[in-house]
């Protein structure tokens, strides 16, 4: 028996199956992390597999702040969003990077519905 409990869609969904607790995230959250996982490894030059929800940008080799405003550009420029560079400076980790992204494209559905 599989049991889903939801949340918002900013936050991960916890999946009960089997007695185990494990987090499954909504279609939309994996989407932008696949996405995001990508403009990372290709713009840092490190494999896919090292990239998680985990990581944090500055922990992923030698990465210098050239390179993290090439990411932050192009994750504005693939989600048509605009970012505070500030959160790729900060140590802050993908998976927060990925809810920011996530309340952001939201926000800004909401408000073209209005």
């Amino acid at each position: 028996m599989r049991h889903l409990a939801h949340h918002d869609s900013a936050q991960p969904l916890v999946d009960a199956q089997d007695g185990f607790l494990t987090m499954a995230y909504s279609s939309d959250e994996q989407e932008i992390f696949e996405t995001l996982r990508q403009i990372v490894s290709d713009t840092l030059r490190v494999p896919a597999e090292r990239v998680t929800r985990e990581s944090v940008l500055s922990d992923l080799g030698m990465v210098e702040s050239i390179k993290l405003l090439r990411v932050a550009g192009k994750v504005e420029r693939r989600f048509d969003i605009e970012l505070d560079d500030s959160l790729f400076f900060q140590g802050v980790s993908l998976g927060r990077l990925v809810e920011e992204i996530a309340a952001q494209r939201a926000a800004t559905v909401s408000g073209e519905a209005a």
